[in-house]
């Protein structure tokens, strides 16, 4: 099976639940699991207004420049706790970026941040990741093909062959 292949053949088995509601975006955590390497900075989610919050992200690295990333992305329901659901994907990051479309998944999770962020080339990177004033807008995801609930997307970054950081957003899905 060709790279994009997948997700459309689950796209269209998942037609049926297709719901056109909005996520609200509810937590983030960030953890450096090795603050030799990097640390983060900046790692908060701030309610802006009623049902509104904007995400600031500032991930340092003390190892520059780093021309290798292995991202791990999985999203989670939660059901007497957090539950593996619809997708667990590893890639390289840096193959995504000179690529996007090889991953539709993805790239429609990266475009929803790509304007408010400075992770938005490919490798190598020389200078510290930045995400700010991060806003989501009510359309970014809105044919992701999931049931209304809490979810959440968690994102492990390696390089090196070595995991370095493990983000967490937590978000609900209502129509």
């Amino acid at each position: 099976m060709t790279r994009g292949v997948g997700f459309g053949i689950l796209f269209t088995l998942l037609w049926p639940i297709l719901i056109n509601g909005r996520f609200h975006l509810k937590n983030v955590v960030c953890e450096s699991l090795d603050t030799s390497y990097s640390d983060f900075k900046r790692c908060e989610m701030k309610v802006i207004g009623r049902g509104v919050s904007a995400f600031y992200m500032i991930w340092k690295f003390y190892s520059v420049p780093i021309d290798n990333f292995e991202l791990n992305l999985s999203l989670h329901k939660r059901s007497n706790g957090y539950r593996p659901f619809l997708f667990n994907q590893s890639l390289d990051y840096c193959y995504y970026m000179r690529n996007p479309q090889a991953y539709p998944l993805i790239n429609m999770l990266h475009k929803s941040f790509l304007a408010t962020s400075n992770i938005n080339h490919s490798c190598p990177y020389d200078h510290n990741l930045i995400i700010k004033d991060f806003i989501y807008k009510d359309n970014d995801l809105k044919d992701l093909p999931i049931p209304n609930g809490d979810y959440m997307i968690q994102i492990k970054v390696a390089t090196d062959k070595k995991y370095r950081a493990c983000i967490k957003v937590h978000m609900k899905r209502m129509d």
